[in-house]
C-alpha cells in the first residue's frame, strides 16, 4: 500500500449521538462490556470521530502528571488529531485493533448500575481502543541506534536531567536498538515504505480507565500468534506522547534512540544486508534454504516477494532460483554465544589528562587505524600521539558508522521531509516480546482474567449501529471540474525567521569556541552561550544587532516575495472540489456557534469558536473556545464600545472536535490582524445585529489627489545614547573611520565609547533623555490624531493617505494637477521601476 503525502478524499465522517463527558469509565475486568477484535479497515474508518473524541476526552479526565511521581513544569500534551488519527487508518498495512463499548447498564465509575441510576448510559459507547500494524518508516537512511550523539541530542533540560538521573528508562548500553537494527527490513520509501516484518507498532491508542488491559492483551495476543508470512513479530515499538511514557514504562517499555539521515530518501528498493543464493537442485525449498543459512524461512520469504510475490514456505524452487538470504555478520555469528550475557562495549569514552590516542585504541582492543580515522572527523589535527584534555570525548567503536550527517528520529514523515528544523523529534519505545509456542501460546493469563472475552467485532452485535449517524452536509452550489494542461504549481517555500542579534553571536561563539564545546549536551552549550552573552556590552551588541537587521530587511523581501507568489498559487491551484459532492468548503479560520452542543464534551460554556482546522471532505473541524476579551477604544471607530473577542488560553477552555454540520457561521470581522491567532481580536455581529455599511473605497484621480487630507506620521523613536555619540564620532574620526567597512567603522566607534568615561558619556545620556521626553510626548498626540483622523475620514487608510500626501506637491492653485501627480498614477510596468502601490 503507497503512502501519500496527500491522501485520498473521503466522505464526511459518521457522528456519534452520544456524549463523550457521559461514557463512563470501564472497569478493570472489563464487566459490562464488550471487547472486540477488528480486523476490517472500513470499521476503523467508520469509527474515526469516536476515535478521535475519545481520545479528547481521555486527556480532559486526565490529572496532571496522575501517573508519574517525577515533577514537571510541563503541560499536558494535546491528543491526537483527527488527521493524524485518519492517515493511519487509510495507511498502516497490515492493520488490526482491539475495541471496549459498554453493553450493559453502568454507573459513570464503571460499576455495574441500572439504566435508572445512569439515564445517560447507551449501549455501544466507545470506551477504549488500541490499533496496531507493522512497523514502517519512509526514510532509507533510518536507524535504530541509542548511542549515537544524536539520539538524545535534542531533549530539552528537564528530560535530560532524568535521563541522567535514572528516572526515565532507556537503552543506556544500546544493546535493544542493536537488536532491533539488526532485523530484516525492506521496501521502497516512496510507495509502500521500508517494512520491518519482525516489529509490531501499536499506531493509535486511547481508553477511558482499559488502556492497561488493551496493551496487555494486545502483547498477550503477539506473544502467542503462530509464526506465519503476515505475523512473526519479536519486539513491538511505539511512539509516546510526553505524558504517556511512565504508563508505557509501568508495562515494561524502554526509550530507544533512532536517527535519520538528512537527505531525502532515494526512490528505490532498500532493505538489510542479503546474499544472493541460487538453488542447487530442483525440489529445494525456502524452508530447506533457511534451513542451511541457519535463518528464519518468513525472513527469506520476505526478502524474495520482490522476486517472487507468490513465495511461500514451502514452495518447490526450480534449479537456479534466485533468493535472497539474509547476511548475518561474521562477527555476530562468532560471538552468537556470548551475545546474550554480555553486553555490547561502549561507544565513547571520556580520556583522562594527557592520554593519548594510541594507548586509549591499545586499552579497548581496537583496531588502531580505524579508531584513528574515526575519531579525526571530529578532531581533525589528532594525531596517535596527541596528549588529550581531560574529559576529551572519543568513539571507541562501530567506526563502520558515519557520524556526522544524522539528526534525531521524526516518526511518520514522508521521504522528502526529513528538516530537523521543521519535524519534532520522536520518543520512541520498545519492548522485546516473549514469544510462545505449542501448548504455552494456549497459556493466556490476561485474557482469562477479564470477564469478557474477545470476539470478532460487529456494528449491529455491539450496538454502535444506531448510535453513528451520517451528518447533514450543507449543499453549495458543485464546482465544474477543470481540465487543463498547464503543470501544477509547486506551492511555495515560506522563508525562514530572520536570525536575532543572539543567534548571530552564537554562530560566532561555536566556531571560536570549538573545543571547549566539544562533548557537552546542547543543554550545557546553550547555558554556556547564554552566560557568554550577558558578558557582553552593549556596544559590542551593535555589531550583532546590525546583522540581525540586514537579516530582518532580507527576511521582508523574501516575505513580500513570498506573499505575491502564494496569492498566485491559490488564485491558480484552487483545492480541487471536484471529488467532494458540492459540500460547503468555507469555513476555514472563520467565526461560528454550534447548532446544538449535544453530544460535544465542554462545549456549553462558550458562546462562539475559531475554526483552526478544517477538512472539507470529512466535513469536521477543529474549533477552539472565543471569549470576551474588553471593548474596542476610539482607535478602531469602527468598532468603538464594542467587545473585543479573542481564542482562549490552553487553561481556560479546551479545543474540540466535531461535525462542520454542527457549526454554523456568524458574521465576523478581525479588526486586529496577527500571525498568531491568539493575539488577534475579532468583532462579532449576531443575533439580528447587523454590521455598519463599509464605505466604498475613494478612487483617488489625479484631481482627487490634492484634496486626500493628511494623516498623522507617527513619530520616530529616540535614538540611543550611543546612537547620538556615533554622530559626533564620524565627524571628529573622520580620518581613522575612512574607506573602512560599516561593520569595522561601528567596531571602532564601539571601542571609543568603551573607554570614555561616565563625565563624558553624560553628555549624550542627557541627549537620549530630552528625545525620549519628547517621543513620549508626541506618540500621545500621534494616538489622539490617529483616532480624530479615523472618524473624520471613514473609509480612508491613514497609511495609503500618508504614502500618496508624500508623494503629491501642495498646490495653492486651482488650476490643472501638476505634472508630478500625474505622473504617480501612470502604471509602472514590470522591470521599469517600482510595484505601484
Amino acid at each position: 500500500m503507497a503512502l501519500q503525502a496527500r491522501r485520498f478524499h473521503g466522505k464526511p465522517l459518521l457522528q456519534p449521538n452520544y456524549n463523550f463527558s457521559d461514557v463512563p469509565w470501564s472497569s478493570k475486568d472489563l464487566s459490562g462490556s464488550t471487547l472486540s477484535i477488528v480486523t476490517e479497515r472500513q470499521h476503523l474508518v467508520d469509527s474515526i470521530a469516536e476515535l478521535t473524541l475519545i481520545c479528547n476526552e481521555a486527556t480532559r479526565r486526565r490529572k496532571p502528571d496522575a501517573a508519574s511521581s517525577v515533577p514537571s513544569t510541563k503541560k499536558l500534551t494535546k491528543p491526537l488529531s483527527i488527521e493524524y488519527i485518519f492517515d493511519r487508518i487509510d495507511t498502516d498495512d497490515p492493520l488490526w485493533g482491539l475495541m471496549v463499548r459498554t453493553d450493559t447498564p453502568m454507573s459513570y465509575k464503571g460499576r455495574t448500575s441500572n439504566a435508572k441510576a445512569s439515564p445517560l448510559w447507551k449501549r455501544g459507547m466507545l470506551q477504549g481502543f488500541i490499533t496496531m500494524t507493522m512497523f514502517t518508516n519512509w526514510q532509507s537512511s533510518f536507524r535504530f541506534d541509542s548511542l549515537h550523539e544524536m539520539a538524545f541530542g535534542q531533549d530539552d533540560d528537564e528530560l535530560e536531567e532524568q535521563m541522567k538521573k535514572g528516572i526515565r528508562k532507556y537503552d543506556e548500553d544500546g544493546s535493544l536498538a542493536e537488536e532491533l537494527e539488526a532485523s530484516v527490513k525492506g521496501g521502497n520509501p516512496h510507495l509502500e515504505g521500508i517494512v520491518y516484518p519482525r516489529i509490531a507498532e501499536v499506531s493509535l491508542f486511547g481508553g477511558l480507565g482499559c488502556g492497561k488491559q488493551l496493551l496487555r492483551l494486545l502483547v498477550e495476543h503477539l506473544e502467542c500468534l503462530k509464526t506465519s508470512a503476515h505475523h512473526n513479530y519479536d519486539y513491538i515499538v511505539l511512539q509516546a506522547t510526553e505524558n504517556s511514557i511512565p504508563f508505557y514504562e509501568s508495562q515494561g517499555f524502554t526509550r530507544v534512540g533512532c536517527v535519520q539521515g538528512k537527505a531525502p530518501s532515494p526512490n528505490k528498493y532498500h532493505s538489510s544486508p542479503v546474499e544472493d543464493y541460487y538453488t542447487k537442485k530442483n525440489g529445494e525449498t525456502p524452508a530447506s534454504v533457511a534451513k542451511e543459512f541457519g535463518v528464519d524461512v518468513w525472513d527469506v520469504v520476505f526478502l524474495s516477494k520482490p522476486l517472487w510475490p507468490d513465495l511461500a514456505q514451502k514452495s518447490w524452487l526450480k534449479m537456479g532460483t534466485k533468493l535472497f538470504v539474509p547476511k548475518v555478520r561474521s562477527a555476530s555469528k562468532a560471538n552468537s554465544a556470548s551475545a546474550k550475557s554480555a553486553p555490547p562495549s561502549p561507544k565513547w569514552y571520556m580520556a583522562e589528562e594527557n592520554e593519548t590516542p594510541k594507548g586509549i585504541a591499545k586499552k579497548f582492543g581496537v583496531n588502531y587505524s580505524e579508531f584513528l580515522q574515526a575519531n579525526k572527523k571530529r578532531y581533525p589535527d589528532l594525531t596517535g600521539h596527541s596528549r588529550l584534555m581531560p574529559g576529551t570525548r572519543i568513539q571507541i567503536s562501530r567506526f563502520y558508522i558515519d557520524e556526522g550527517n544524522s539528526v534525531a528520529y521524526s516518526h511518520w514523515c514522508f521521504p522528502e521531509a526529513a528538516d530537523e528544523e521543521d519535524d519534532d523529534p520522536s520518543y520512541m519505545m520498545a519492548m522485546k516480546l516473549n514469544r510462545k509456542k505449542g501448548l504455552e501460546a494456549k497459556v493466556k493469563p490476561v485474557a482469562d482474567s477479564l470477564a469478557v472475552s474477545m470476539k470478532p467485532y460487529s456494528p449491529e452485535a455491539t450496538g454502535i449501529k444506531d448510535l453513528l449517524l451520517e451528518p447533514k452536509v450543507p449543499q453549495v452550489a458543485r464546482l465544474a471540474p477543470v481540465f487543463t494542461a498547464k503543470t501544477p504549481l509547486k506551492e511555495p517555500k515560506k522563508p525562514k525567521r530572520p536570525m536575532t542579534s543572539y543567534t548571530h553571536f552564537t554562530v560566532e561563539a561555536r566556531s571560536s569556541m570549538g573545543e571547549e564545546l566539544r562533548g557537552m549536551t546542547i543543554g550545557e552549550v546553550n547555558k554556556v552561550m547564554s552566560e557568554k552573552w550577558k558578558d557582553v556590552s552593549d556596544e559590542d551588541k551593535v555589531r550583532y544587532q546590525e546583522r540581525s537587521d540586514e537579516s530582518k530587511a532580507a527576511y521582508n523581501q523574501d516575505m513580500t516575495k513570498y506573499e505575491a507568489e502564494m496569492d498566485r498559487f491559490r488564485r491558480e491551484s484552487p483545492q480541487d472540489t471536484t471529488n467532494l459532492g458540492g459540500v460547503d468548503t468555507s469555513l476555514l479560520e472563520k467565526v461560528v456557534k454550534l447548532k446544538s452542543t449535544d453530544g460535544i464534551s465542554g462545549a456549553s460554556k462558550f458562546e462562539y469558536y475559531y475554526v483552526l482546522t478544517f477538512i472539507p471532505d470529512l466535513q469536521w473541524v477543529h474549533l477552539i473556545p472565543m471569549r470576551k476579551a474588553g471593548v474596542f477604544g476610539p482607535e478602531h471607530p469602527e468598532a468603538c464600545g464594542r467587545p473585543i473577542w479573542m481564542i482562549v488560553g490552553e487553561d481556560e477552555g479546551k479545543e474540540i472536535d466535531t461535525s462542520a454540520a454542527a457549526c454554523q457561521s456568524v458574521t465576523a470581522f478581525t479588526v486586529k490582524n496577527s500571525e498568531n491567532a491568539d493575539d488577534e481580536q475579532w468583532n462579532i455581529y449576531d443575533n439580528g445585529e447587523k454590521p455598519p455599511p463599509i464605505p466604498p473605497k475613494p478612487i483617488f484621480t489625479p484631481e482627487a489627489t490634492m484634496n486626500v487630507p493628511d494623516a498623522p506620521i507617527r513619530p520616530k523613536k529616540p535614538a540611543t545614547s550611543f546612537a547620538f555619540f556615533c554622530g559626533d564620532a564620524k565627524s571628529v574620526m573622520k580620518e581613522q573611520l575612512e574607506n573602512k567597512p560599516l561593520s569595522e567603522r561601528t567596531k571602532i566607534i564601539a571601542e571609543r565609547w568603551k573607554i570614555m568615561t561616565d563625565e563624558e558619556k553624560q553628555k549624550y545620556k542627557d541627549q537620549h533623555s530630552n528625545s525620549h521626553e519628547k517621543y513620549a510626548k508626541a506618540l500621545k498626540e500621534y494616538k489622539v490624531d490617529l483616532a480624530k483622523f479615523h472618524i473624520e475620514n471613514p473609509g480612508i487608510d491613514a497609511s495609503s493617505s500618508s504614502a500618496i500626501s508624500s508623494k503629491t506637491p501642495k498646490s495653492t492653485k486651482k488650476t490643472e494637477t501638476p505634472k508630478s501627480a500625474k505622473k504617480i498614477q501612470t502604471p509602472v510596468k514590470a522591470g521599469d521601476g517600482e510595484p505601484q502601490k
